[in-house]
């Protein structure tokens, strides 16, 4: 439902709408990252002191605190859902292998893009066939990923071929980003999950001239949506004291949801998922400085799926973590729906709890659990 604030019409808070669409137009399937790394860089260049990466393509940039104080970790990923080639048929369609779980029932006659090894871009469409004749049972059904096939326009396997198109290329789902009636709801591809790499990169950069004790680090992190695996090597790279994982959630806010959070909620602090229970003492100081600072917030307990959180916090001895969500509707398909205030919300909290951060509230963390 919605009330006063989500009625405004006038875009909430201070969001980097260029920013966001740099994000999210950026293409980087599960496991060819670098085009959305690319753009976590030049957006961290110049409001951070060090860029690193690990040896899967993760993406660090650590603001320097100024004295011996903990390591804050944020860490939002960088892949988004899509395709590889795992076939070029005698009659030059392409045929698909998932890079993540799309829902075949959302892709027929959608556009996609096939980025070649030469960095050539070639449009086509997940071919849907007419329904006119079509018989009544198979009308009802879903079709297979192996029964789905990209036309892009040759005649043969060969002029496929020829345009530079091999077995493994990325592909990519093609949508616009843009504002939609009321301003405040904004449309996208790959709000899941360029959504928290452009919330951590915008921390570090509000952090530019601040006095801040903690080394303040924005993670932008590698294939998540096959297993959480560059997770688990950049959290071991970063070795942090404190580290949040910035991701999505559903949004209940749709006919017929059963699950999630509405959009416009503020910030999501999410309990517990599938992966993780996040440490009691930071949850609480989390809700603390809401409360202070006037932000909205509400809880989110989701037990059928993992976040980053889910490596990070069992990495070396053990990190006090947890994670903050962003509801989007309709995740996993060629366009999201996400809300300007939980983005402003969230940047906002996570700037205020940078600032603060310092040993007492370190040892108040870890103490939770003895």
């Amino acid at each position: 439902m919605c009330n006063e604030k989500t009625r405004i019409l006038e875009p909430y808070g201070d969001v980097n709408v260029d920013l966001l669409k740099d994000f999210c137009q950026a293409k980087g399937i599960t496991g060819h990252e670098a085009g959305a790394s690319r753009v976590m860089k030049k957006w961290m260049e110049g409001y951070v002191d060090t860029i690193e990466y690990d040896n899967l393509g993760s993406i660090l940039g650590t603001k320097k605190g100024s004295g011996n104080g903990p390591k804050f970790a944020m860490f939002g990923r960088l892949d988004e859902v899509g395709f590889y080639v795992k076939k070029i048929e005698d009659s030059g369609y392409i045929r698909v292998v998932n890079a993540g779980g799309l829902w075949p029932h959302v892709l027929l006659a959608q556009e996609v893009m096939i980025t070649t090894r030469e960095g050539k871009e070639i449009y086509g469409l997940i071919s849907a066939p007419a329904p006119h004749g079509m018989p009544a049972e198979v009308m009802k059904t879903v079709k297979q990923l192996d029964e789905l096939f990209i036309d892009i326009g040759v005649c043969d396997k060969k002029e496929a071929e020829d345009l530079g198109i091999r077995i493994g290329d990325m592909i990519t789902l093609v949508s616009e980003f843009r504002e939609l009636a009321n301003p405040n709801y904004l449309m996208a591809k790959a709000w899941d999950d360029r959504i928290g790499a452009a919330i951590a990169t915008e921390v570090v950069r509000n952090l530019k001239d601040v006095d801040h004790l903690a080394d303040v680090v924005a993670v932008g992190s590698v294939q998540e949506e096959v297993g959480l695996r560059g997770a688990k090597t950049a959290a071991y790279m970063v070795d942090a004291d404190v580290a949040i994982a910035l991701d999505v959630t559903l949004a209940s806010d749709v006919p017929d949801s059963k699950f999630g959070v509405p959009l416009a909620s503020g910030v999501t602090l999410s309990v517990m998922d599938g992966s993780v229970i996040g440490n009691r003492e930071l949850l609480y100081c989390m809700e603390d400085i809401c409360k202070e600072l006037g932000i909205t917030f509400v809880h989110d307990i989701f037990m059928r799926g993992g976040t980053d959180s889910g490596e990070i916090h069992m990495t070396r001895n053990g990190v006090i973590n947890m994670t903050l969500s962003i509801p989007a509707r309709s995740i996993h398909s060629h366009r999201g729906v996400v809300h300007r205030k939980d983005i402003a919300d969230t940047i906002t909290l996570l700037t205020e709890f940078a600032k603060r951060l310092n040993w007492d509230m370190v040892e108040k963390f870890r103490c939770s659990n003895r």
